[in-house]
């Protein structure tokens, strides 16, 4: 009975709203319609939009940075050991070492700061997106051959001195300094002295002189002063003797061939700022290398100033700020800057499903036991940037979803308006046994049927819409959005949610009309007849 009483009070509300009788209803109802599908239009551009760039950051981080990052307290030798036991776990795609540090990279006069990147060639292509993000070149050379992981700084010194006394040591730098044997970044050994130094006189005291050898005076060798005519006349020949113009040591260093030396792979902005194309030398500068050692308490022997290197692709990542500062070259190149032996930054893991990076973070730190040991996942590391893209579609989601409020109250005005022009008509029906939930449905079928249209018109232009500006590629300023167009995303997720919200706000708006119908008195209805 009840469900013959809905049928009918549905039936009876579709064709009120269709009826030809009442035209300046049908005219109010049209805005009504236009009202809810322009603000649903707009609702779903914008949740497709800020879904585009939410889709478009992620993916874009995610090419450049690992899902899960092992780090440690101090320097960070046994990453190999890491490494395979990352690559033991089933969720784990891939996993390498990495080192990232500031410095500069120079062609000629033109400079640059940026971060370099040290990486495995081998172990990379598993965790990053750079081989599909490479526009000229390729990732062939990074590894120059033969190159190997270099030594502490400890372990180097004891090898070059060979175990000798230091005192033997420095004098042998200072004969070999003297003779003009050292070259370039080479230290001697004792073993370079030449042979015919005499051997350190003897000054024990002879064997039986017992105590009285401590009270006999010490006899210091004789020293012949020159007479000034003498310097003068020994400095006049030097003079003579001496080329005209001395060699410096870039002249002295030999020349390395471009085809020999290490690769490193740049941003396609970056290599637009510094004018260099893949096949020119690059020079890799540590941003401290203009000041003394001895003033910040570092600079070994073995750590270069600079390094020459070879541009052996570009790559466009998408990112502005990748593209524009990040530089990829051979991890072992990389460490012999930083002059701390075979030690990395940490190692990035990719996943094979990236929503279950923070469990198996969480997991891999209690594996490796902690301590020194902490491990960080991709929302972590970027939770600022993301939860301010979360915010951001929420409150635009919420303001763009008012025009579909304002849209309501045509609704609302356009029931109560087909409310007090069938008011005859609502008399009769209860007059004849109408209950009054079914003329609540009479009234909630029109509303609905109106928001439903409006839904409906709406979806299909919004959907038009995000088609158009996906197509084109709206362009926008990187330095700004960081990307260089605007991402559209329009996907099930975003027309259910739209459709969601405006049909429960045409609901609510029905509600108090249809009510009011309902609750009306028969007798008011016929009064003025």
């Amino acid at each position: 009975m009840l469900r013959r009483g809905v049928r009918y009070a549905l039936g009876i509300g579709f064709r009120y709203l269709l009826s030809k009788k009442t035209k300046s209803v049908s005219v109010i109802t049209s805005i009504a319609v236009s009202g809810v599908a322009l603000g649903v239009a707009a609702l779903l551009a914008v949740m497709s939009i800020t879904a585009g760039f939410q889709d478009e950051f992620r993916d874009k981080v995610l090419g450049v940075n690992a899902h899960v990052l092992v780090m440690k307290y101090g320097d960070f030798e046994e990453y190999r050991d890491v490494v395979a036991r990352a690559r033991e776990m089933p969720e784990v795609e891939g996993a390498g070492p990495f080192l990232i540090q500031p410095m500069m990279l120079a062609n000629g006069d033109r400079i640059s700061g940026v971060l370099l990147k040290g990486v495995d060639p081998e172990l990379m292509p598993t965790v990053l997106d750079l081989p599909e993000q490479m526009v000229e070149g390729s990732l062939e050379g990074l590894r120059a051959e033969g190159a190997s992981p270099p030594v502490r700084p400890e372990e180097r010194e004891r090898a070059e001195r060979g175990g000798e006394d230091l005192d033997a040591y420095l004098r042998a730098v200072d004969r070999a300094w003297r003779a003009g044997q050292i070259e370039q970044g080479a230290e001697p050994s004792p073993r370079d002295a030449p042979a015919d130094e005499p051997e350190p006189r003897d000054t024990s005291p002879p064997e039986g002189a017992g105590a009285e050898a401590d009270d006999a005076p010490i006899v210091l060798p004789t020293v012949t002063v020159p007479t000034p005519e003498q310097a003068e006349a020994a400095l006049s020949g030097l003079d003579d003797e001496a080329p005209d113009t001395a060699p410096s040591l870039e002249d002295q260093a030999p020349v390395v061939p471009t085809s020999a030396l290490p690769g490193v792979v740049v941003g396609r902005t970056l290599a637009a700022e510094l004018d260099v194309e893949v096949g020119d030398r690059v020079r890799l500068v540590p941003p401290l290398a203009g000041f003394s050692s001895s003033l910040f308490g570092s600079g070994s022997p073995g750590t270069p100033r600079s390094r020459e290197l070879r541009v052996i692709g570009i790559f466009e990542a998408g990112f502005d700020e990748y593209d524009t500062e990040l530089v990829y070259a051979d991890l072992y190149e990389a460490e012999q800057f930083f002059d701390h032996g075979d030690a990395v930054d940490g190692v990035e893991i990719r996943l094979r499903d990236p929503e279950q990076a923070p469990l198996i973070a969480r997991r891999l730190e209690q594996e490796l036991g902690g301590g020194a040991y902490h491990t960080m996942d991709w929302e972590e590391l970027n939770h600022n940037l993301f939860t301010a893209l979360e915010i951001q579609k929420i409150m635009l989601s919420l303001v763009i979803a008012s025009i579909v409020f304002v849209a309501a109250f045509t609704v609302i005005a356009t029931l109560i308006m087909i409310v007090l022009e069938r008011k005859r008509e609502i008399a009769i029906l209860k007059a004849m046994g109408a209950a009054d939930s079914h003329v609540l449905f009479v009234f909630l079928a029109q509303g609905m049927a109106i928001g439903l249209a409006g839904t409906i018109i709406g979806l299909l232009l919004g959907g038009g819409v995000c088609l158009y500006l996906d197509h084109i590629r709206f362009p926008l300023d990187p330095h700004v959005y960081l990307i260089d167009h605007l991402p559209v995303r329009l996907s099930g997720a975003e027309v259910s949610w739209t459709m969601l919200i405006a049909v429960l706000i045409c609901l609510v708006a029905t509600l108090v009309p249809s009510w009011w119908a309902a609750r009306l008195v028969p007798a008011d209805g016929v009064r003025q007849e």
